[in-house]
């Protein structure tokens, strides 16, 4: 496959990676995409032009849904995370009661046989 190298200013370099993280591509995947769109939007005809307009806003509109989806999920997972550490500090506290418990009952045994 040929190979093309760009030179681009570094503020853009940092969008696209930007952009690219979000959609959850590789920046050289981005690039793609846009040079495709690029060419499909040169050579196309108004109705295309129409057509591509259109399926930019259903991008955009699954990009947003996408986003929503992340910051939810992120929620929810820090939820869990929270809950995940109170039963975890609830089960060291039961220990150390069974621990107490035990330990108190050998004590007794102890006093007991003597």
């Amino acid at each position: 496959m040929p190979t093309v190298h760009l030179a681009i200013p570094e503020s853009m370099y940092n969008e696209l990676k930007s952009r690219a993280g979000e959609m959850g591509i590789q920046v050289t995947d981005l690039i793609k995409l846009y040079i495709r769109l690029g060419l499909d939007k040169s050579i196309a005809s108004s109705g295309d032009s129409e057509i591509l307009n259109a399926l930019s806003r259903k991008i955009d509109k699954l990009e947003k849904e996408f986003k929503l989806k992340i910051t939810i999920t992120e929620g929810k997972l820090r939820e869990f995370d929270e809950t995940l550490k109170y039963i975890i500090e609830r089960l060291e506290m039961l220990e150390d009661i069974v621990s107490e418990y035990k330990t108190r009952k050998l004590a007794e045994k102890s006093t007991l046989s003597s």
